[in-house]
């Protein structure tokens, strides 16, 4: 484990990611600030390229810091606080065992020359590597590699390693708080990612940390020399034994991968440039590990039989590894792997593999998830856990949480879900989920719309017979019906909602109103006129539960202020969604608000299906259980991993300057907690049930981020390049252009220190208006009185 610090002229480091590492050396601001250092290099402007090189993420990987407190002055004020953080100091640091050697001012290609230098070394000293790359200068290299307490500290180990490189060391890199400007991801010559953010070694760590933090990092021993034995070469193993191909990816087998790659490949002409091209590619699937590959291809007949006839296979595959490696496989590689029926298929970016085998897994520690997952194809589970897990957190709206943000509100349990797939990916099973799940609001409902009709037969009745008219006076029914469909007049819909209220422990709470439609265009027909359309503000504000409220002449219509409580799942093609949410109205905010999860069209129906013996009954026993849970629910542990999973994509979204990913971001924890807190809650039914307490666990955790993860990556899909344009459209058209006052011209041209007479000098104003104009000066904190009747500029420019 090691952190980073982001800025230079901030000393508090984080701890780094995998997503966020490589976050830093794909992003677009990275690559251009390389480019400018190192072009500013080639130009001789030494100054030009330390301020580029300076603007880059500082990297500390050999340790972390611990949190402690230190006084901070702002510079413009003066003023002094005290702050808690991880400060990059050597007196806190805390070593992992790795050490970071670098090599500046390296003449010719550096890559070339790290190969060279690599091959200097044992096959004990290669494994130790975990880390090389090439410095934003583009002439020096920096490779990160274990430590060896026998051998002795940081510095120890570098001098031993540069040994047996036959590199010379810059030497001044011994301290354990000193950080590497890191680069792009095409620089990366070599990463094993596994070793890199999880290496910790507790020797290493336990002998050496109290001497640093004492400031003792200089060298222990005067004399490190390293040995440079050398082994078999891993194509001389693999010609030894030559067994079988075991290897798979995906589930796929590496050799039929080979295979269908090689397919209408001549390969008794130039075998070479073929090993060349073959080798590149498996970098994607087997990984950039020369070793590994070599140890592959060498299963290859015709790889055997041109390593016989004097090819330096293993050469070969340690060349390549130099080659340019994409963030996307090659198309051809990717048609190798992905089976003909899924070639044209869109969904197929999505890591539908991945979610579906996490799922599955988590289908054996929460109720209900095996009954609503048999027969379905497993690239369909997600759409089945969002749209079940919003119908169980619907009948759970007698109940309450506190969100980590804003706190003081009290959250209720809102969703709004489409669910999209083609026509005839099997949209129907949604629909038959709901009707088990919703059973216990649809049976509450079908007594008060029975109230409803009969007084309406009745008043129909009035109109036909006298003795009917001579009857009592009829009163309309208060009925809190809560299902309802497209075609539902707003006015009965509000009038339904109001009435739907029911004291909680003393408080009074608002029921859910809640619609399913198994056509999203039945729904999008509906907006387009008629009572239904003043919803579609109300389908915005449902999310948080915000206010609305009407002032209608009608005498029918309910008048005031009211809050918005209506959750809602519509299954529908893309097309549909597109209709919905587009590029034009893509303003209104309701992309974040939505869940939209894909429905793939995958799988075929089965004869003789599995069946679960009292599926639809252990689904509406829980259905009912959920229906009368009420009170606030503790939800804390998934209020830290929440807080934890957006504020990491947050930092990388802000690294890279991304406006339509921190806005995409922003509303997913909510159905982190809303879709798994009911399978939760199932979960640990007995201890809720008994002590009203919730005591979450590392699974509960892992459920709560794959939804996230799930919601994430789903609305990127969606609503991704949207989100993209909106905010490109917006920076063309919203240009806030500064307007320069005669004002603030003088201002800049007051000297750093001045007097009265030099204001009235720039100016051109009087004694007493030059007073006022200093006077508000100071009172607005831009400059300083620094005695004698002189003051100073802490300012620059006026804001």
């Amino acid at each position: 484990m090691f952190c980073y610090q982001q800025q230079l002229t901030d000393s508090r480091t984080r701890l780094i990611t995998p997503e966020l590492f490589w976050a830093y050396c794909r992003a677009p601001r990275t690559a251009r600030l390389v480019n400018e250092a190192r072009q500013a290099r080639l130009n001789g402007d030494e100054k030009t390229y330390n301020l580029k090189k300076k603007q880059l993420a500082l990297m500390i990987f050999v340790g972390t810091f611990e949190e402690w407190e230190r006084e901070i002055e702002n510079k413009r004020t003066g003023k002094k606080r005290k702050e808690t953080a991880m400060w990059r100091s050597q007196s806190h640091v805390h070593l992992n065992g790795l050490v970071v050697a670098d090599y500046d001012h390296l003449e010719g290609d550096v890559r070339q020359i790290w190969t060279e230098a690599y091959q200097r070394l044992s096959p004990e000293d290669q494994a130790r590597i975990v880390l090389v790359y090439i410095t934003p200068s583009g002439q020096g290299l920096k490779p990160v590699f274990t430590a060896d307490p026998a051998i002795g500290n940081l510095i120890d180990n570098q001098i031993d390693f540069s040994r047996k490189l036959g590199l010379s060391l810059d030497e001044s890199c011994k301290d354990g708080s000193r950080g590497a400007f890191m680069t792009t991801a095409d620089d990366i010559i070599y990463i094993n990612e596994e070793k890199l953010f999880t290496y910790e070694d507790e020797t290493f760590s336990a002998r050496f940390d109290p001497l640093y933090r004492n400031g003792q990092s200089q060298a222990t021993k005067e004399n490190n020399i390293g040995t440079n034995d050398k082994a078999d070469s891993a194509a001389e193993k693999v010609l030894k034994s030559c067994s079988p191909l075991q290897e798979t990816y995906n589930g796929t087998p590496v050799s039929e991968i080979i295979d269908k790659y090689l397919e209408g490949v001549n390969l008794s002409n130039n075998r070479h440039n073929t090993l060349v091209d073959l080798a590149s590619k498996l970098r994607y699937i087997v990984g950039r590990n020369a070793k590994k590959i070599t140890e592959v291809v060498l299963t290859l007949p015709w790889v055997q039989e041109l390593a016989r006839d004097g090819e330096d296979v293993e050469g070969t595959v340690r060349s390549v590894m130099d080659f340019k490696f994409y963030e996307h496989m090659p198309v051809k590689l990717k048609k190798a792997i992905t089976p003909a029926e899924q070639q044209a298929d869109i969904y197929s970016q999505l890591p539908l593999d991945k979610w579906a085998a996490e799922l599955l897994e988590m289908s054996q520690y929460y109720p209900c998830l095996k009954e609503l997952f048999v027969n379905l194809h497993p690239h369909k589970l997600p759409a089945v856990l969002f749209s079940s897990g919003a119908l169980f957190g619907t009948l759970m709206t007698r109940a309450w949480y506190h969100f980590w943000f804003d706190p003081k509100i009290m959250r209720r349990l809102n969703y709004c879900i489409f669910i999209i797939g083609d026509p005839g990916a099997g949209k129907h099973m949604i629909e038959e989920f709901y009707k088990q799940i919703a059973d216990p609001i649809i049976q509450a409902d079908q007594c008060m719309t029975d109230a409803l009709n009969r007084y309406k037969e009745s008043r129909t009745e009035r109109t036909t017979s006298t003795k009917a008219q001579k009857a009592e006076a009829l009163k309309k029914p208060e009925v809190g019906i809560r299902i309802h469909p497209a075609r539902t007049a707003t006015g009965e819909f509000i009038r339904h909602m109001l009435a739907a209220r029911e004291i909680i422990q003393g408080v009074p709470l608002q029921l859910h109103m809640f619609s399913f439609d198994s056509e999203l265009d039945n729904v999008n027909k509906n907006n387009k006129g008629g009572d239904w359309k003043d919803r579609e503000i109300m389908e915005l504000k449902a999310f948080h539960n915000e206010e609305d409220g009407q002032m209608y002449a009608n005498q029918e219509s309910i008048s005031g202020m009211f809050n918005v409580y209506w959750n809602f799942i519509y299954t529908g093609t893309p097309y549909a969604l597109h209709r919905k949410v587009n590029q034009r109205n893509f303003g209104t905010g309701m992309s974040s608000r939505l869940a939209v999860i894909p429905l793939p069209d995958r799988g075929k129906a089965k004869r003789h299906q599995e069946v679960i013996e009292g599926t639809d009954d252990t689904l509406k026993m829980w259905a009912y259980r959920l229906d009368k849970v009420a009170g606030e629910l503790p939800i804390e542990p998934l209020n830290d991993e929440t807080y934890e999973w957006q504020t990491e994509h947050m930092d990388i979204a802000e690294f890279n300057n991304d406006k339509a990913d921190r806005m995409l971001l922003k509303r997913i924890p909510y159905y982190g907690i809303g879709i798994s807190l009911p399978f939760i809650l199932m979960r640990h039914w007995q201890e809720w049930d008994q002590n009203r307490t919730l005591s979450m666990d590392d699974i509960d955790r892992r459920f709560c981020r794959l939804v996230m993860e799930i919601q994430y990556r789903s609305q990127q899909f969606f609503f991704g390049e949207m989100a993209f344009h909106y905010f490109a459209d917006q920076d063309k058209e919203f240009v806030v252009r500064r307007r320069t006052t005669r004002y603030d011209e003088c201002y800049r041209q007051l000297p750093e220190q001045f007097k009265a007479k030099h204001v009235i000098e720039v100016f051109g104003c009087s004694q007493p208006t030059a007073s006022r104009n200093i006077s508000r000066l100071k009172a607005d904190g831009i400059i300083e009185d620094i005695g004698n009747h002189t003051y100073r500029k802490l300012l620059p420019e006026l804001p």
